[in-house]
């Protein structure tokens, strides 16, 4: 069943959303289950082929070793490669055919195949690469700290470790603050209780917390990503139609939900038009090149780009 995890928009409308953005969000209610299937499949593997043995040895040594790390970010690479590709080239394609301007052409066909679209996907992918290999080094490493590995004993924080695989530093840290939260409850509603038996009960809600932290992440991942591909679709399928003379020169505007729900800083950008290769103003840091160019703004981000006829090409 969807899930839609909180972002500008879900209160009632103060006007009525621009067709790209309705297009838009019917895309990605309908197109998240599939990728969030795969993500949480690929943590499950992850997971799965980490043996204990392993998680013992790496908080006995302070850390798992760079081979471990490595093969982590070959998941990440097989994963993108075999399964998570093909939902970018799909997200590509809808939102290049979401576009007014596009729609009307009818001789016009999206070619997935061109330079634009294979050097978007390449560089896509390292980017995802390197950051969700990144954040796991940077969870697993937060969970092997002194202060977590001396409060715990290694049994327990193997066992505390392996349900974490995939989830982000914040959320690893979340899951073994609710894991001691569950057991110091156990201990005071239930003093008899043996010591083993509590462990077990508290290991039991930490990994249904982690189960559900896992999904909260792929939700978020999911909508961000397919988000940002139906965008670059949809600036992808002008540039091509400029190329082959259908189109003349275009503005993008930049489209919000107009609810109230939407943050600040999308809503200051809400209807503001610049040229096709100039970038919005938004704040932040450069999180990779060209991403103030088009929407998301944010992770979890449901804004859009409209692509209009600009000035000088309807005089010209």
């Amino acid at each position: 069943m969807w899930a839609r995890v909180p972002h500008p928009g879900g209160v009632a409308k103060a006007r009525p959303a621009s067709i790209v953005l309705q297009r838009l969000e019917r895309y990605l209610h309908d197109g998240q289950d599939e990728p969030v299937e795969l993500l949480c499949s690929l943590w499950d593997d992850q997971k799965a082929a980490l043996t204990y043995r392993e998680i013992r040895e790496a908080i006995v040594a302070g850390d798992f070793t760079e081979a471990m790390f490595d093969e982590f970010a070959q998941d990440y690479s097989i994963f993108i490669a075999d399964r998570f590709a093909s939902v970018w080239s799909q997200s590509l394609i809808a939102g290049a055919q979401a576009q007014p301007a596009i729609e009307r052409l009818s001789s016009f066909h999206f070619e997935t195949q061109s330079p634009g679209v294979a050097h978007w996907i390449n560089e896509r992918s390292a980017q995802f690469v390197t950051r969700c290999s990144d954040q796991q080094k940077e969870a697993i490493r937060a969970l092997l700290a002194n202060k977590v590995v001396e409060s715990h004993t290694v049994d327990e924080l193997a066992r505390l470790i392996r349900p974490c695989v995939g989830l982000t530093a914040a959320q690893s840290a979340a899951t073994v603050k609710y894991y001691d939260s569950v057991l110091s409850a156990l201990k005071s509603e239930h003093p008899r209780m043996k010591a083993e038996s509590a462990r077990r009960k508290a290991l039991t809600a930490a990994s249904r917390y982690a189960e559900k932290a896992h999904r909260y992440r792929a939700i978020t991942i999911a909508q961000t990503e397919l988000a940002t591909a139906y965008n670059q679709g949809a600036d992808e399928g002008i540039r091509q139609a400029q190329e082959e003379g259908l189109l003349g020169p275009m503005k993008k505007v930049w489209r919000t939900s107009g609810d109230d729900g939407v943050c600040d800083m999308c809503s200051a950008l809400d209807g503001a038009e610049i040229g096709m290769d100039d970038s919005f103003a938004f704040p932040g840091m450069l999180l990779f090149p060209e991403y103030k160019m088009l929407p998301p703004a944010h992770p979890c981000c449901g804004c859009a780009v409209e692509y209009i006829e600009s000035s000088a090409s309807r005089y010209a």
